[in-house]
């Protein structure tokens, strides 16, 4: 996975960043083919104005592997 900076909210220009974990059941979920597969979110966020910024799961591979995206495309 790339890693993604973010130096400046675009909301309020706040420049501290927070990573936290989003607490849900089960995360993302994709049905494959009938296989279901999870994975734990998380998000950046202003610690001035509390905006999430991003959201993103940190191993994607987990989820779909780059093997079958290609076959899905």
């Amino acid at each position: 996975m790339k890693e993604v900076k973010i130096e400046k909210c675009p909301f309020c220009g706040g420049e501290e960043m927070l990573e936290v974990h989003v607490c849900s059941y089960g995360g993302v979920t994709i049905n494959l083919i009938g296989k279901l597969r999870s994975v734990p979110i998380f998000a950046t966020v202003c610690r001035d104005c509390g905006s999430m910024i991003r959201t993103y799961c940190k191993n994607p591979e987990n989820l779909f592997p780059k093997k079958q995206r290609k076959e899905q495309d």
